[in-house]
């Protein structure tokens, strides 16, 4: 046998039938012949040397197929125009769900414009490339954007038009949560949800033939305890198993996986492959009010909730943007405040779902429990999926959280007996693709009620087991910080006191799993929020610690790093000039230009870098890391550069910078307040009508307790925060500054 016949013979082994002889092969004078039992039936398959295939069995007919693709599409292999049918099916039930007409679309790395949702799947199918070759397609963008939904509408384009354009069929495969996933396991569910007799080891042949397109979405996400080597030792090994004409998408967000990092780790990478980046963004501004309009809006109400629709704001995500227009979710927004937009829309989300329940459940629950009860109940169902290292839940334990999050003192049998048949209808949970159970609605959703329960059970002296169990993620990381100020805001103290249980735990950590790097992760995002409520005077020091990735955001206190080593630090905002490093590495920072760092800030290894439209690049060359370090903060010839910081200029400089890395979506313009206690200072009234004047200020009344106070929004901080002279609007505020200074 030659090496195609090898090859032929090796990909005819995984579809003989379990409990059969194995597949024989031999050179005839019609061509090569593979015998094998298939379905049950003894077959002979004939590569002639035309190309094409005759499929002979005892007793039947002798289709012969154009080729070896076409044979392995066909009935009594690939089948795949039954797989086509269950998927257009499933997937249009699936979709029907999710609100039409917001686009989704991303920038293309190393192109010029855009690429529309829609396009995706002719630019796939035009892309060149060499035989025995990969394309891979990485999709990233933060939580919310859309990645899962680009995935799944490919998917379903792909399936309802494969019996007139032949486009490769797309298997969608996810993580679900899980510690030490194996992407066979997730191939296999994949697999079993469409109903199909393809197996998880028959797969790899089809995608090699390019007759199916594997996506891989939370490839981030197929971790294990000692780190992401599983994730990418998968990849690699898929990519050995596809190579030919196989299409490999991964799915992850923009803070793990980039075209640089890919290109590094992937081993086998060859020189033939084709690896495109695909950044997905919000909708534009505009696009976002066009849809408003779409569903009914007016001018005057897009306009009277325009400041929600700034560039990069949650409210642009999807799955926010659906519920924003929701119209008593819109109307509340008016009267809304809070520390973050997340905890504004889950606060009303979570007011609206407690006046569900009912007159009989209200006559026992007043407002405030029912409240007090969704929230509860949420949480514990974060908990339990997170402890059980899934993101899906059944209806039985469901019911069980019922009675923990109900108040001790109801003890009403038929309140409780209402309250667990709702439990599966709740709001935030919506239908799983595994029958019989739940999921979080949307992932920020979910860490939103784990962070909640994270931080009462640290506060209480307990670790979950999910902390010991699993790495925590980015997008966790920063849902996490927003929950931890918005809960700073209410009740301060269970802020510090959750801080003083995470180092009590740390310091006296034995174990070997990873609670403590998990801990140390939190440690460390929470000492800005520690500052801004007044109880970081007793934190001199931090160390020694090891932690995967962490997150500071807002301006961090004079704190010493003593033998801290990080893997990866998003510092995006961040002012870190008064904290001290020694004896301290860091592996990969996550910067853009509203970072500040300090003297002893060390080097890391890799500095990835957002620009003002939100893309990244990545930078390894240390002199150039060096470079940028010292432009922001580093070098002391920068520092002696900038204005005296006891000076009224650079006062104001340092004020203007405290408000605009506020992790508050609304600031009190001038009452008290526990975490912006910056509006207290003299300057602030002056700081304010400047940047009212020039544009960078949102006005509005909002009801608190009974009254109507004034509150502010500093719109597009970042882009004062970078003070970019290019950026003739913010050049203009800051000569102003300057002026008003004098």
């Amino acid at each position: 046998m030659n090496a195609v016949h090898t090859r032929i013979l090796d990909e005819m082994m995984v579809f003989a039938d379990l409990g059969t002889a194995a597949a024989q092969g031999e050179q005839t004078r019609e061509g090569f012949v593979v015998r094998l039992f298939r379905n049950g039936e003894e077959m002979a398959l004939v590569f002639a040397t035309d190309g094409k295939v005759i499929e002979r069995c005892r007793g039947g007919k002798s289709p012969i197929h154009a080729s070896y693709r076409a044979l392995l599409a066909s009935a009594h292999f690939g089948d795949l125009r039954s797989w086509a049918a269950t998927q257009k099916m499933l997937l249009r039930e699936t979709l029907a769900e999710i609100e039409p007409g917001i686009r989704i679309q991303g920038t293309l790395a190393g192109r010029d414009g855009k690429l529309a949702a829609d396009d995706l799947d002719d630019f796939l199918q035009s892309t060149e490339r060499s035989e025995d070759s990969v394309q891979i397609m990485l999709i990233d963008g933060p939580a919310g954007i859309g990645k899962t939904k680009l995935i799944e509408a490919l998917a379903l384009a792909r399936a309802a038009s494969y019996g007139r354009r032949r486009h490769p069929l797309v298997l969608h495969v996810q993580s679900r949560g899980r510690v030490l996933s194996y992407l066979q396991d997730l191939i296999a569910f994949g697999l079993q949800r469409l109903r199909l007799s393809v197996t998880f080891d028959q797969l790899p042949v089809l995608v090699r033939h390019g007759l199916v397109t594997l996506a891989i979405d939370g490839f981030d996400e197929l971790g294990d305890p000692n780190g992401y080597d599983l994730a990418w030792s998968q990849v690699n090994e898929t990519m050995d198993e596809i190579r030919g004409a196989g299409t490999l998408i991964l799915a992850g967000r923009e803070t793990f996986i980039g075209l640089e990092r890919l290109q590094s780790t992937l081993r086998t990478q060859q020189a033939r492959d084709v690896i495109h980046g695909l950044t997905l963004h919000p909708p534009s501004p505009a696009d976002a009010a066009h849809w408003l309009h779409r569903k009914g809006w007016s001018g005057a109400d897009v306009e009277n909730i325009g400041y929600l629709l700034d560039p990069g704001s949650y409210a642009l995500r999807p799955f926010f943007l659906a519920r924003l227009a929701e119209t008593d979710i819109a109307d509340s927004m008016r009267e809304a405040h809070g520390t973050s937009l997340l905890s504004i829309l889950i606060d009303l989300m979570v007011e609206r779902e407690s006046q569900k329940f009912g007159d009989a459940v209200d006559s026992v629950l007043d407002a405030a429990q029912r409240r007090l009860y969704v929230h509860r109940f949420l949480c514990e169902a974060a908990r339990y999926m997170a402890d059980d290292q899934a993101e899906i839940i059944g209806e039985t334990p469901l019911t069980w959280l019922v009675d923990m999050a109900l108040p001790e003192a109801v003890d009403d049998a038929d309140t409780v007996r209402m309250l667990k048949n709702r439990a599966g209808v709740m709001a935030f949970l919506a239908n799983d693709a595994l029958p019989g159970y739940r999921r979080f609605a949307h992932s920020q959703v979910f860490n939103y009620f784990l962070s909640v329960a994270a931080i009462e059970s640290v506060g209480k002296g307990e670790i979950p087991k999910f902390v010991r169990r699993k790495i925590l993620s980015a997008d966790f990381l920063a849902v996490f910080v927003e929950v931890l100020h918005h809960i700073a805001n209410d009740d301060p103290n269970s802020v510090t006191r959750f801080f003083d249980g995470a180092q009590e735990w740390v310091s006296n950590y034995q174990s070997i799993d990873r609670g403590a790097r998990n801990l140390g992760a939190w440690i460390i995002a929470a000492l800005p929020t520690l500052a801004e409520i007044g109880a970081e005077s007793d934190v001199r020091r931090i160390g020694p610690l090891e932690v995967d990735e962490t997150i500071i955001k807002g301006t961090m206190p004079s704190v010493v790093f003593r033998e801290v080593a990080i893997n990866q630090i998003d510092i995006r905002g961040a002012d870190l000039r008064a904290l001290e490093f020694g004896k301290s590495s860091l592996a990969t920072a996550i910067v853009d230009g509203g970072t500040r760092v300090s003297e002893t800030f060390p080097r890391p290894t890799r500095i990835r870098r957002q620009n003002i439209s939100g893309q990244m690049d990545d930078e390894r060359a240390p002199a150039l890391i060096d470079a940028w370090l010292d432009d922001h903060g580093r070098s002391h010839a920068t520092n002696e550069a900038a204005p005296d910081p006891n000076s009224r200029h650079g006062r104001l400089l340092q004020l203007v910078e405290r408000a605009c890395r506020s992790q508050s979506f609304w600031i009190p313009e001038d009452t008290d307040t526990r975490v912006d206690r910056f509006v207290k200072d003299p300057d602030w009234p002056a700081l304010l009508a400047l940047l009212r004047t020039h544009g960078f200020i949102r006005d509005q009344h909002i009801g608190v307790s009974g009254r109507q106070s004034r509150f502010v929004h500093i719109k597009q901080s970042d882009r004062i925060l970078a003070n970019d002279s290019s950026d003739d609007d913010v050049a203009r505020f800051y000569a102003a500054l300057a002026e008003a200074s004098q």
